[in-house]
């Protein structure tokens, strides 16, 4: 049963005979509670009802045991999904600072994209399915872009750092040892080893090893995985010799948490343990309440 947050009314009234004695009658706004406060910025419980109801359709936690069992075991759902929601609200702040946001126009278009992909009434199926109403959804991917966008700015501040050292004269293989995020390259220093340019699935990337001097860097390319530098270092018949750089920032339609860069989640994780440090995150729900 889908869960509703009861709201009282917006003002209270007074009337009768006391209006009569004290003159017209006085409103009083009405403050919903937060569930939690993140550096002065409240997540509504409103907000957080709707996204724990999305947890209770999607479980994260349904087969995983407990190390040491919960007496109240719905506890874990309430503190992964207040969690969850200071996580997206640090991301915003972050955002904000780096003149990020997301508008409503982006909201809709990726929504539409969605629906065009599934059909509109498997995606209505879909949403509702996985616990979602019509605004908590526009409101998850609100979050989403925008968590998107902040990791393609940060990751291309590391690819611009990559791009200096190499202009430095710094050697590929260190830069690549020291930037890259290409778990299968980095530790040789970036190399791909012999390949076909048609074997190269990003067509961006193909098109430069296809033209690129050998010795010399591409300079930074964007691709569906992230940010590339690459340089050839060989050539033999149709065949080069690749070295690359790849500092990931997935597009959208490849993004997961689970495959985020290790440095982006340390990142985020440092600014949220220290908001904590400084007493600047309170949590009023699940296990965790405090502040």
């Amino acid at each position: 049963m889908r869960l509703a947050l009861r709201r009282s009314a917006s003002v209270i009234v007074l009337a009768g005979a006391l209006g009569a004695c004290n003159g017209p009658a006085v409103s009083i706004p009405f403050s919903e509670p937060a569930a939690a406060v993140v550096d002065g910025h409240a997540i509504s419980m409103k907000a957080y009802q709707a996204r724990l109801e999305v947890s209770r359709h999607r479980d994260p936690f349904v087969g995983i045991p407990e190390a040491i069992p919960s007496p109240v075991p719905v506890q874990r759902l309430e503190d992964f999904t207040i969690e969850q929601l200071v996580t997206e609200e640090v991301v915003r702040q972050e955002a904000l600072k780096r003149g990020i946001t997301v508008n409503d126009h982006a909201i809709q278009s990726r929504i539409d994209t969605l629906r065009a992909r599934a059909g509109a009434s498997a995606f209505a199926a879909a949403v509702s399915r996985n616990g979602f109403t019509t605004e908590s959804f526009h409101d998850y991917e609100r979050a989403l872009l925008t968590e998107v966008a902040l990791l393609a700015t940060m990751a291309k501040d590391r690819a611009a750092s990559a791009s200096r050292e190499l202009q430095s004269h710094q050697s590929f293989a260190s830069v690549a040892a020291r930037w890259s995020d290409d778990a299968g390259t980095f530790a040789r220093g970036g190399d791909m080893g012999w390949l076909h340019p048609a074997e190269i699935p990003e067509a961006p990337l193909a098109s430069a090893a296809q033209s690129l001097p050998t010795g010399t860097d591409s300079g930074m390319i964007r691709t569906d995985r992230g940010f590339t530098i690459a340089t050839v270092l060989e050539r033999r018949s149709d065949l080069v010799h690749l070295a690359v750089i790849l500092v990931l920032a997935p597009t959208i339609d490849l993004y997961s948490p689970q495959g985020t860069p290790v440095w982006f989640t340390k990142f985020l994780d440092d600014r949220e343990t220290a908001l904590k440090r400084d007493g600047k995150i309170a949590i009023k729900v699940g296990s965790h309440a405090r502040g």
